[in-house]
């Protein structure tokens, strides 16, 4: 692999996986990695809030998946990791907040007897009680998360608790996702002949339940995109926006105002709709299948709160609003009872979401305006009537790809045509496994291992 070229293109988690990848496996290899911003991180940022490092975006990662947890320890980061301080969260139903049931996976209750009064109907709670077999057959291939948990245990477990917790996650309809790719155990437990229930419940025995579930780094999830992106050092190109892609017997031509890149081989770790307008004139078809993925806009808030005006249930992480709920509001974090190293002591930190694939209400408000709307939704669920003593509001335009039954198979498709017509070219995102961090690793560690073969 001596003297092959490999260019990246965009330095978010996902490019800043791959390039380490690549850098740590192939030292051998000609890295370069080209990213439009003036910083790495893509979606990942942290920026000081009232003093702290308060995240803008993800705070966290699961650590029930391999990804993240591992790419930390590789880099030295794993003894820095910290676990949520509180790890109980509530739901805003019918005007109320409602504790969430534990156990639950992906807020399916296993134990009814956990569920609180006011949550669900008696006649949902007598079916928690059963193995939750599916009352249809449930179709061959990838369905919706809707299709699989409205038949096992019902609409109201769904849209009262799945729902909200996923359709939060994801500003998405849980009706309109894959199931395949969002909850791929609630798929293969649903299929299970023991019902969805016994099977969830079979798999959380060998569950330690005061394992973490989530970690983070105290100086916020930008350490870990800083660590990457030093590790890179001048192979990091900023304000590097690439304009076209092009190919010759020499190999890949990436263009950019400052020139042209030539390369052996290019992952384009880059949002759908990005990837889709530089694949156009190279893979017509590839190109509108990542066209065709719809993305959520999503703004997320701090707010700081003086201690005397608000105080917040020091064993809740926060709660999640339901889309029928009627409020701006998707999520609200208690980060300073959440994360031990964002408690201030004499100030309350919360972290409030709000935007979903269809409600855009807020893209239309100016910061001043969201602000206002956000807080009088905290009024409506936590009673505080004081305004912020700060707040800081982050846009996040066309964010959150969805994914919707069968992306599997047509991400599959775009690499099957791209081997055969573009052989070099690799597609990377959090369009492809998921929007969380170790999703996106993932997508990187893919890519790389794919131009790695080829230039081998």
């Amino acid at each position: 692999m001596a003297g092959r070229r490999i260019v990246v293109v965009g330095s978010g988690i996902t490019g800043l996986a791959a390039a380490h990848r690549l850098l740590s496996d192939h030292p051998e290899l000609d890295l370069l990695v080209l990213e439009a911003g003036t910083a790495p991180g893509g979606r990942i940022r942290t920026s000081p809030f009232v003093g702290l490092p308060v995240d803008e975006a993800a705070d966290a990662f699961l650590v029930r998946v391999p990804w993240a947890l591992d790419l930390c320890s590789e880099l030295g980061l794993a003894d820095e990791l910290v676990a949520p301080h509180a790890r109980t969260a509530s739901v805003w139903l019918d005007g109320a907040l409602r504790p969430l049931p534990s156990p639950n996976v992906l807020g399916i209750p296993l134990d009814p007897t956990s569920v609180y009064d006011g949550i669900l109907p008696p006649e949902a709670l007598e079916r928690l009680s059963g193995d939750g077999r599916p009352d249809i057959a449930l179709p061959d291939g990838d369905l919706s998360v809707g299709q699989v948990v409205r038949p096992c245990v019902g609409d109201a477990v769904f849209e009262r608790l799945v729902d909200a917790l996923l359709g939060g996650v994801n500003a998405g309809r849980a009706d309109d996702m894959s199931c395949g790719v969002m909850a791929p155990q609630l798929l293969a437990a649903a299929r299970r002949p023991e019902g969805l229930l016994a099977a969830l419940r079979s798999a959380q025995e060998g569950v330690d339940p005061s394992a973490p579930v989530f970690n983070a780094h105290p100086s916020g999830m930008g350490h870990l995109v800083n660590t990457l992106a030093e590790n890179l050092g001048d192979r990091l190109r900023l304000r590097s926006t690439v304009t076209g892609l092009g190919r010759t017997d020499a190999g890949w031509l990436v263009g950019t105002a400052k020139g042209v890149e030539v390369a052996d081989a290019v992952v384009l770790a880059v949002p759908a709709f990005v990837a889709a307008d530089l694949l156009a004139p190279i893979e017509a078809e590839a190109a509108d299948h990542l066209a065709q993925v719809p993305h959520a806009s999503v703004s997320l808030a701090a707010f700081a709160y003086r201690r005397s005006d608000l105080e917040v249930p020091g064993d809740q992480s926060g709660f999640l609003v339901p889309r029928d709920a009627g409020l701006l509001l998707t999520a609200c974090s208690y980060a300073g009872s959440k994360w031990a190293h964002l408690d201030t002591g004499d100030r309350v930190l919360l972290r409030l979401s709000t935007g979903r694939i269809d409600d855009p209400r807020h893209t239309e408000m100016d910061g001043d305006a969201l602000e206002r709307a956000l807080a009088r939704d905290l009024a409506t669920t936590i009673g505080v009537e004081a305004p912020p003593a700060a707040a800081r509001i982050s846009r996040w335009p066309r964010s959150l790809p969805q994914f919707s039954p069968g992306h599997a198979d047509r991400m599959a498709a775009i690499d099957g045509r791209l081997a055969e017509v573009a052989p070099g070219l690799v597609v990377a995102g959090a369009f492809r496994h998921g929007v969380g961090i170790p999703a996106c690793i993932r997508s990187g560690i893919e890519a790389a291992a794919a131009v790695a073969g080829h230039v081998a």
